[in-house]
């Protein structure tokens, strides 16, 4: 375990110095080991939101405070003027301090504008992120400050090549990394372009995020508990929907590169991917096996919940840039020499999990129209394929595949449509959101029930074996085990049974000696998890064929990676991912002080009876004037680390 010199993350003080510095403030050295993992990058001393960690005792600390209130200064908005300021002042004094221009009286005047600095700013970022570490440092090394100026340590941050990294408790949620913040506060001030332009730096598919992402940023948001998350996800889509109206262009590449990329799959990792290796300037092809681009969310979300003009206005920005699509172009074998003999120097592949797995029960074998999967059924809808409604169908699942099958069964006219799910409500992977609104449009869900069998009469579903299950202790997946009730077994009358239980990739592709090394025992693309690269040269792989059935955010962001991985790849330079916060609690704030309550915006929906006519969108978003009221909700949580 390493010792830490100092350290006042978190309010702890850790003070193992032995001479100097104000070393001897705390009653007896305190042993500790460093609070805050980077990564498994090595420093020597840090600056964050919660405080100070010196690792090394010889560490400049005047010039790595010098360093974060340069950082801190980019990020204060100045639009309540206090924080900004305040910083100002703070720097000038430093500076002044580090030159041996300075006395004990200027360390008090730090500490006092501070102070004031929390106590008036308007957003968390001045109340507590911008300024914390640096009352710690002033306090806790006031030797160093006042000697700084005769012993010229202290030289401008950038000349001392300090490190420097923004998260907020919603960036660190979000699969992308997406600056939430940034884009929310751009909305407040009624930048709704600029806003999109920030969005799309990280997401190229604002629309359908905006529509069907999971958001867990919503459930990061400092405002959760106090008077409900702000509506991230609906920020992302006004901004969105504004350019539906005035359809703006995508970036341009600043230059053209020699080398060609073949894309295979036309869904979130592939677009993304093409996108920013577009942008990087190289000629990109995306071989997509289906007559229409976007994967899953093409042709597994339905209308009601992604329109797909929605879609496709994205995908033609992306189109527009030069990227060339080629639908129903279904790529039989990758093989890196066939990809080089026509001219790509390296292939990404992500072809999604589009397979669905086997329920496991008695008489699913029996290939018939009555019994499908529920991946099938989604692609059937989408692709315009015809379905006979029924009576009654039983749709076995807990996700939102389950839960989409089940709505679109009420809008075709199904009269009778039930989920059976093995655990309770609480281990169920769909969405809140799709739980209830299947829930208020009539599907039945039945919990803690496994189906055995299939009961077929004249060649026909009549029913469905059940068992009741309990729960158990938590499984690999941290939920907890559904285990068989002995004599619980009854039947479930139905005439029709939809397997909605989960997905693999297609890997038909893989073949010869290298199918071996580039496949996992879970049946996808193995990969290094940092570059995305393959045991093959020149074969990347990122999306749902890798990670399995993930959300749409996830996929993208593979593609985001993949899109510089292989940029670094060809370049002949080394791959380096950006600091992921890991390890590192970012919801804790000291000080944070006090928030005025501010209820969110609603939004209107659908009413049922107009839902169930067909498959317009159900969720209304924001107009602009309710999506800058919503945005002003924003506590601007920035979490600021310098390092060196």
């Amino acid at each position: 375990m390493n010792t830490v010199a100092f350290s006042s993350w978190n309010g702890k003080i850790v003070d193992n110095r032995t001479s100097g510095n104000g070393a001897g403030k705390t009653k007896k050295p305190a042993e500790g080991s460093c609070p805050v993992s980077l990564d498994g990058r090595s420093y020597d001393a840090l600056m964050g939101w919660n405080g100070l960690v010196v690792v090394d005792p010889k560490t400049d600390v005047v010039a790595l405070t010098l360093a974060y209130i340069e950082e801190a200064r980019k990020l204060s908005c100045g639009e309540c003027s206090v924080c900004m300021i305040g910083i100002d002042r703070v720097r000038d004094i430093l500076q002044g301090l580090s030159a041996g221009k300075g006395s004990s009286q200027d360390i008090t005047e730090i500490e006092d504008i501070v102070k004031g600095v929390m106590a008036n700013s308007k957003c968390n970022f001045g109340r507590a992120s911008a300024l914390t570490p640096v009352l710690d440092s002033v306090k806790y090394f006031q030797d160093s400050f006042l000697e700084a100026g005769k012993t010229a340590t202290a030289k401008k941050g950038a000349e001392k090549n300090f490190q420097s990294a923004v998260t907020a408790p919603c960036m660190k949620a979000c699969p992308a990394t997406l600056d939430i913040p940034g884009y929310i506060e751009l909305i407040r001030n009624n930048k709704f372009k600029e806003s999109l332009e920030l969005v799309r730096e990280r997401c190229i598919l604002p629309g359908v995020i905006g529509r069907a992402c999971t958001h867990p940023c919503e459930s990061a948001c400092v405002r959760k508990d106090m008077d409900g998350s702000l509506a991230i996800r609906l920020l992302k889509r006004a901004a969105a929907d504004q350019d539906l109206q005035g359809g703006s262009a995508l970036s341009v590449p600043k230059e053209e590169k020699k080398e060609k990329i073949a894309v295979i799959g036309a869904g979130p990792a592939g677009l993304a991917a093409a996108y920013h290796l577009r942008l990087l300037g190289y000629g990109v092809t995306i071989f997509e096996a289906l007559p229409k681009g976007g994967g899953m969310a093409a042709v597994g979300i339905p209308d009601y919940r992604l329109p797909k003009d929605i879609l496709n206005h994205e995908i033609d920005l992306i189109k527009r840039m030069g990227v060339d699509i080629r639908y129903s172009s279904k790529v039989d074998a990758l093989n890196a020499a066939d990809f080089q003999k026509q001219g790509y120097a390296a292939v990404f592949t992500a072809i999604g999990a589009h397979v669905g797995t086997k329920i496991g029960c008695k008489g699913e074998e029996i290939a018939s129209d009555d019994v499908v999967q529920g991946a099938d059924f989604l692609w059937g809808l989408s692709l315009g394929k015809k379905t006979k409604p029924v009576d009654r169908v039983v749709i076995i699942g807990g996700g939102n595949v389950a839960l989409d099958c089940a709505r679109n069964c009420l809008r075709l006219g199904f009269k009778s449509v039930e989920i059976v799910y093995r655990r309770s409500r609480v281990e169920m992977p769909g969405s809140k959101e799709e739980i209830e609104e299947a829930l208020h449009e009539g599907v039945k869900l039945t919990y803690l029930t496994a189906p055995v069998g299939i009961v077929r009469k004249a060649g026909k579903v009549a029913a469905i074996e059940c068992i009741k299950m309990k729960l158990g202790e938590p499984d690999e997946s941290g939920r907890k085990r559904p285990i068989p009730v002995k004599g619980s077994e009854f039947s479930l009358k139905t005439d029709m049974v939809i397997a909605a239980t989960g997905q693999k990739p297609d890997l038909g592709l893989l073949t010869g000696k290298d199918k071996g090394t580039l496949t996992t025992a879970w049946g996808t693309i193995k990969v290094d998890p940092v570059s995305y690269s393959t045991a093959t040269a020149r074969i990347f792989a990122g999306g749902d064929c890798v990670s399995g059935p993930a959300t749409l955010i996830e996929a993208l962001n593979m593609g985001n990676k993949a899109a510089k991985s292989i940029d670094s790849y060809l370049q002949g330079k080394t791959f380096v991912d950006e600091l992921s916060f890991e390890g590192i609690d970012v919801d804790r704030q000291r000080d944070m002080g006090f928030v005025p309550p501010a209820k969110s915006e609603e939004v209107k929906f659908l009413d049922v009876a107009e839902r169930l006519k067909g498959f317009a969108e159900v969720e209304g978003g924001f107009n602009a004037d309710a999506a800058m009221k919503e945005a002003q909700r924003c506590l601007r949580c920035y979490r600021l680390m310098v390092w060196q």
